[in-house]
């Protein structure tokens, strides 16, 4: 079963629709059945929702086929990149590596890979296949929570991504999700190990899907959320634990430099990171509702507000 996230099929025109905001990135969901068992997930092997949804986007099933044409005719310019999310299944695996082997010597675009992959010869497998960076989901930013949470040994996990970062330079990546009950002070911890490790990190906030064990779990507060962004922002760039505060887990406030003030008045800490060319369009929201990844440049509408959401007396 291969689908398309639903912004895709409409980029690449196989459903006669507009996007709000066109993906950077082709989104593939390669696999029937997942087995895993994340609490928030709705692949997971325990939850009830529609198979078709991935966090809250709707993913339709197209052929290999289709899907191939629809890149050959395709003339937009907003795709740069694949991303295969793939189910944790021998038989899901098998069908990536097919996947791309039909379409790789016709679609000249990078191939990101999403996958519960635990060992070495299966990283190995598929960077030969033709892909040229793989995600090993964290999401949980402590032992505890992850464990509780999606079931697997944490130090285990960390671990393996930790040795196939050193094994292959800047081709790993992986995921946090904040809002799943961790403090910033874990998110800080983990976030700088990551990174001290060439480990590519992306944020995601908690979104709460009809049908998980998590479903009824609020999505984090956007204060959090905001004081995360710009914490994880400035980690990037070099700043040190000395330049945040935290009470009692929580970023209670932050130094701020006049580098760091033009960067928020240009709204960059509030836009979307992790793989180059990678968007992924109101995943953790939908139009109109709060956002919390901007898939694009912040309007300065946008970035008085993502200001005040921070709630920190520098910006008042």
């Amino acid at each position: 079963m291969i689908r398309l996230s639903l912004g895709t099929a409409i980029e690449l025109g196989l459903l006669n629709n507009k996007n709000d905001i066109p993906p950077t990135t082709a989104y593939v969901m390669i696999g029937d059945k997942c087995n895993n068992n994340c609490a928030f997930c709705s692949q997971s092997t325990e939850s009830s929702t529609r198979r078709d949804k991935l966090s809250r986007v709707i993913w339709p099933e197209y052929s290999k086929e289709d899907i191939l044409k629809a890149f050959k005719e395709y003339k937009g310019e907003h795709i740069k990149r694949i991303c295969i999310q793939s189910m944790a299944s021998e038989k899901s695996h098998s069908m990536v590596e097919e996947f791309i082997e039909f379409i790789k010597n016709d679609v000249n675009m990078p191939i990101s890979l999403s996958a519960k992959l635990e060992k070495d010869e299966d990283i190995q497998k598929f960077f030969s296949a033709g892909v040229d960076k793989i995600g090993i989901a964290i999401d949980a930013a402590n032992k505890t929570l992850y464990e509780e949470i999606k079931g697997n040994n944490y130090e285990e996990k960390l671990n393996f991504v930790t040795k196939m970062a050193k094994t292959y330079e800047n081709k790993i990546s992986t995921h946090i999700i904040v809002g799943l009950g961790e403090s910033h002070k874990d998110i800080y911890d983990l976030y700088v190990y990551l990174k001290n490790n060439n480990i590519t990190v992306s944020l995601f906030a908690f979104t709460p899907v009809k049908g998980t064990k998590m479903e009824n779990t609020s999505q984090p507060p956007i204060e959090s959320y905001r004081r995360v962004q710009l914490m994880t922002y400035m980690i990037d760039r070099g700043y040190l634990e000395k330049d945040f505060n935290f009470e009692d887990g929580y970023l209670e406030n932050i130094k701020i430099d006049n580098i760091i003030k033009k960067d928020i008045h240009k709204g960059h800490p509030f836009e979307i990171r992790g793989c180059k060319n990678c968007n992924r369009p109101y995943y953790n929201e939908r139009p109109g509702s709060t956002i919390y990844n901007y898939s694009r440049m912040l309007t300065q509408d946008e970035v008085k507000l993502a200001i005040n959401e921070l709630n920190m007396i520098d910006f008042i």
